[in-house]
């Protein structure tokens, strides 16, 4: 049966967002402290923390960026693109000025946040599926490092000399531990017990040691 609807359709209508901080997603600070990128309604921005320019850094139309932050050298900015029609990482200028560099060509789902190494090496990530992976920025390859069976992964950091991925995994009995990859050798060490939830873990200044919350 064909259906026709009257309507004023307002809500499909074009409007100025007058306040945009009120769509504010992700914020992330530059390495040096000298700008933010922020990600509000797929839309991404670097502003500069002292006065300055406003750049647009990716804004496609169609197009939704999300979980945005700066990579290690603070010139480039890493982000979720769904141009490809999957959720997949992208590195773009964070001048606004040249193009921008598809890094993933194996997105199925979902992906959450991702964290950079501090060399700038390697991209942990992970997604719906419940995995933990690796990209490689110098040979661009995606790895997945595990599957968790209990739940998300999260809480990604990485030890200041790169070498160490500290992430939560929820353990069979449901409370979630603190564990450690090795990107050298790809061993994992589990570093809290399973009696107590953990998380946040944090590295310290010289890496020799790591915080965390505990129960």
């Amino acid at each position: 049966i064909p259906v026709t609807l009257v309507s004023d359709f307002d809500n499909l209508r074009e409007r100025w967002v007058r306040r945009p901080i009120e769509y504010l997603t992700t914020a992330s600070l530059s390495p040096d402290g000298a700008a933010v990128v922020f990600t509000a309604r797929g839309i991404l921005f670097v502003a500069p923390s002292k006065p300055g320019r406003l750049v647009t850094v990716a804004a496609k139309p169609g197009v939704r960026y999300r979980n945005a932050l700066f990579m290690p050298d603070g010139k480039s900015i890493l982000a979720l693109s769904s141009e490809s029609g999957e959720l997949e990482f992208w590195k773009f200028p964070a001048s606004g000025i040249g193009s921008p560099e598809r890094l993933t060509t194996d997105g199925k789902v979902l992906r959450w946040d991702s964290r950079p190494s501090p060399d700038g090496n390697w991209i942990a990530h992970r997604d719906k599926d419940q995995q933990l992976w690796l990209y490689d920025t110098r040979s661009k390859s995606n790895k997945l490092i595990v599957q968790s069976m209990n739940d998300d992964l999260d809480h990604l950091s990485w030890s200041p000399d790169s070498r160490w991925l500290a992430y939560v995994e929820s353990a069979d009995n449901t409370f979630n531990q603190i564990k450690l990859y090795n990107v050298e050798d790809g061993t994992i060490t589990t570093a809290t017990s399973d009696r107590y939830n953990s998380g946040n873990p944090a590295w310290s200044a010289d890496g020799k040691w790591l915080y965390f919350l505990s129960d």
